[in-house]
Formats: C-alpha cells, structure tokens, sequence
C-alpha cells in the first residue's frame, strides 16, 4: 500500500490508536467496571479475528467442568442479523447444549437479567473480552495467533490490531494458537509487550470430518479428503488455516466461494452451491454450517457437504494453563452482584 490511501489510513490508525490509549488509561483507574458474584474469564485477541477463540472457549468449558464447576457463556453476538444467533451462538449452543450462553453487547447487563434464573452457574467465561473492560474479570486470556504474529504492529486500519501490542502487559497470560513448532522469536516478542513469555501453546487440528447428505450424516476420518476435489466456503477470519490443513491432506480446491468473517450466508450462494458438479464436496467451516444450514437444502445439492471437527491441542504448557484456571475460580469469595466501580 503506498500514496494517498496509506497516508489516510496511517492517520486514522494514530488517531484510533489515541482513542484507545485514552480508554484504557480510564479503565485503568477503575472507572465503569462492573463486577458480578461470579469467577469471570475472559478469552481474547489483539486482532481482528482468527485466533481460535471459539476453540479456547469449549476447552474452557470442558476443564471447568471437568474442575466440577457450572460454567455459563457470555458473549456479545457479534455479526448477528436482527432475529437471529450468531454463527459462535449457535456453535457453543451445538457443542455445549448443557451449558447456558448469555448473548448482548452490554455483558454486564445481560449477566444482570440473566444470572438470577441460573443460580447453578458458579462462573463465567467471557468470549472476546479483551477491549471489553467494562466487566470485571479474574482471569484474562489473550491469544495470539502464530500466523500474526505481531509483526506490523499496525492498528486498524493501517493494521490488523484491535489495541497497541504494549496492551499485552494488562493480560494474566497469553497463548499461542496455530502452532505447530515452539517459537522462541516469537515467545520473546510475547514476553517483551507482556513481560513473561507464552504459558502455552496450541494448534487447531482436524479430528474428523462431519459428511452430510440429503439421506444421512456420517463421521469419517480426515484422509477421507486425500485427492478429492472441494469447493469451499470460508466466512472466518483466518481462512489461509483451512486452505493450509487442505494441502496437507492432499486435497484439491476446485473453487473458493469468498466470503468475509461473519458473513451472513445467502440464497445466491445456495443457488451457486446447488450447482456444484465438478467436484466431491463442498467444505465449509463449523462456524459456516450453522448459518448455511437454515439455507442450504441438501436435497438440491448435487454433492455433500463437509465439515471438519476442529480441536485444540495443546504442544506445550496445558497443565499450567489448567493450574491457572483452577486458581481463578477455586476461592469464588465474597462480592456485591453488578457492583459499579465509580
């Protein structure tokens, strides 16, 4: 990028990046946080998506519950068209059916309203919670994703970056997802904005492969992909994750439907998909399908559709990230419901 449009976008970042140093000087200082009589963790990024929060989140869930804990979502929605979940509403919601999901920008009001009809839930985790700082939290969990790795430093819009790197050292930990090798480059960039290095590191893989036609559901291993040739559909924030897992696997991208990050999915792509001949599936995310499936009718669809199961797994430092956590909510203690710092 270079001339006009570089110049304009390289004042607006500096202006952005004032915004936000005058934002977090005040939350800084305590003023407009609430605070809930529940352990509250929060999972977010720097960037504008792609770090695997939806992934971080389940494994929240999973250990908490596994501490014996009752845990509840609260998440902003984002995306959302009036009416309608979330694509990461509807994800938790598939994945976690047991678990309450609490859904508006303003956290703390819908822990306000939704709190007194869940008295089983002894903590929260909050999705995306970095920039909100209006609520209280005890645990803070930043992710950085290996394939954004700070580099630029740039914020939006010159960049990708919600907040400065130097915002990491208001962080309890950062993890590293999207790995597939220990960084040390990278674990000392991490450390020099947040002052310790990463407590972990992860990668996203592929456990399997959903496969859904007109006439069934089928679970398959995830080489069932080798050599057949997909088009894809990819409305997330780091698509070049998926194309890579595909390479690896040896399969072939016939097509790529484009699509931004939350894009809401469309009857023209259903009508472009119901036309697909010249491949052997159509691969679409998780976060993709439970947009598409209230569209897509797979009795028009001329192949199936394919989704990959997406778990986190952890190369290094999950038992010091479960230590962290169990020392988050383990001494609940005593505090007033939605009580405003002024």
């Amino acid at each position: 990028m270079s001339g006009p449009v570089h110049v304009a976008r390289s004042a607006a970042s500096r202006v952005y990046a004032a915004a936000i140093n005058w934002r977090n000087r005040r939350f800084d200082r305590g003023h407009g946080i609430s605070r809930v009589d529940r352990r509250v963790i929060s999972v977010g990024n720097l960037s504008m998506g792609g770090t695997g929060k939806t992934p971080m989140v389940r494994w929240l869930l999973e250990h908490l519950s596994m501490m014996g804990s009752q845990p509840a979502v609260v998440t902003r929605g984002y995306g959302a068209k009036p009416g309608r979940d979330a694509d990461e509403v509807l994800e938790y919601r598939d994945a976690n059916p047991d678990t309450p999901i609490f859904v508006g920008g303003d956290r703390a009001a819908v822990l306000r309203s939704e709190l007194p009809a869940h008295p089983e839930v002894d903590c929260i985790v909050m999705d995306d919670g970095f920039q909100h700082r209006a609520l209280h939290r005890d645990l803070d969990l930043v992710l950085i994703s290996a394939h954004e790795p700070l580099d630029s430093g740039h914020v939006i819009p010159a960049g990708r970056l919600r907040e400065p790197p130097s915002s990491l050292r208001r962080a309890d930990a950062v993890i590293v997802t999207g790995s597939r090798v220990i960084d040390g480059k990278l674990a000392a960039r991490i450390e020099s904005f947040h002052g310790q290095p990463p407590i972990a590191w992860c990668s996203h893989a592929w456990s399997s492969l959903t496969i859904m036609e007109a006439d069934r559901v089928r679970e398959v291993e995830i080489d069932w992909l080798h050599r057949r040739r997909v088009v894809v559909r990819l409305g997330i924030g780091s698509p070049e994750t998926v194309r890579s897992q595909l390479r690896v696997l040896g399969a072939v991208v016939a097509n790529e439907r484009p699509a931004r990050d939350h894009q809401p999915f469309s009857q023209a792509e259903a009508s472009f998909l119901s036309e697909v001949l010249d491949a052997d599936a159509i691969l679409m995310t998780a976060k993709d399908w439970v947009k598409a499936r209230d569209v897509l009718d797979l009795n028009r669809l001329k192949v199936p559709i394919v989704v990959p199961r997406l778990e986190l797994r952890f190369l290094e430092g999950e038992a010091a990230l479960g230590q962290l956590v169990h020392d988050a909510v383990a001494d609940a203690g005593e505090s007033n419901l939605l009580d405003t710092i002024s």
